[in-house]
């Protein structure tokens, strides 16, 4: 079984689209492209009777100012219970005191969700979890997004075990399949700065920009996906107004 993506280049290069219930990293620097393709995700599904779970370590107005930017109504998903968008708690948060409970919009996992931790631990990646476990109860959702999973600055001491915990207690938690992001600086190596996003993933979306004929380029490519024949070549992809990435143009 295969949830799409969204994006038909896409989901014609992984056999029509991601493994049911993988978690897939859709890495990139910044401005390539990482949310669009997560709200494609989304709004793919609520087409295909399939509900979702935004979650952003942002402030949630911007998952819609975003969305709107490119013509798409987030916010009408969420008031009709297709879609939920859920603040992640920071890594350090506190939760010793009651939490307020969560909106249907955004917001802190509520008390209910904050008391449910994930595999015996504590702490604001496992109220996280739980909020979201808890959203996708309520909405029956099939997809999870995780975007970004930790503010940019945060110190890699506490982001990595943040992520780590995070990621693996939403696929625990939910069974859903789930895209990641990750973002690396310019010129690195690896996937993300972190480098522990692409351990937690069963496939890497890849998003980059390169220079050809004195002009820069998006491009993208699948580093990998489990259990999918992959071509490794560089696809140019543009991102227009009510249509999101279009690969090939």
């Amino acid at each position: 079984m295969r949830t799409t993506i969204g994006v038909d280049g896409i989901d014609a290069l992984i056999e029509g689209g991601v493994p049911r219930g993988a978690a897939v990293l859709v890495s990139g620097e910044t401005g390539t492209g990482k949310s669009i393709l997560c709200l494609q995700f989304i709004l793919a599904g609520i087409r295909e009777g399939e509900p979702g779970v935004y979650v952003t370590s942002d402030e949630p107005g911007r998952v819609f100012e975003t969305a709107a930017s490119l013509g798409w109504d987030l916010r009408a998903a969420v008031e009709d219970g297709y879609a939920r968008v859920v603040q992640a708690l920071p890594p350090g948060a506190t939760i010793d005191a009651p939490l307020p409970p969560a909106e249907a919009t955004a917001g802190a996992p509520g008390a209910a969700a904050a008391a449910a931790m994930t595999n015996g631990t504590s702490g604001p990646a496992a109220a996280t979890v739980a909020a979201v476990a808890e959203a996708v109860e309520e909405l029956q959702a099939e997809r999870v997004v995780i975007d970004p999973p930790v503010a940019p600055g945060t110190p890699a001491s506490e982001a990595t075990p943040f992520v780590t915990d995070l990621v693996r207690g939403v696929l625990a938690r939910t069974h859903c399949t789930t895209l990641v992001t990750g973002s690396r600086p310019h010129g690195s190596s690896g996937y993300t700065s972190l480098g522990v996003e692409e351990q937690l993933a069963d496939g890497v979306i890849d998003l980059g920009i390169v220079a050809h004929d004195g002009r820069r380029h998006r491009v993208l490519h699948i580093a990998e996906m489990h259990g999918t024949r992959t071509d490794l070549d560089d696809h140019p992809f543009a991102i227009t107004a009510g249509r999101g990435i279009v690969v090939g143009e």
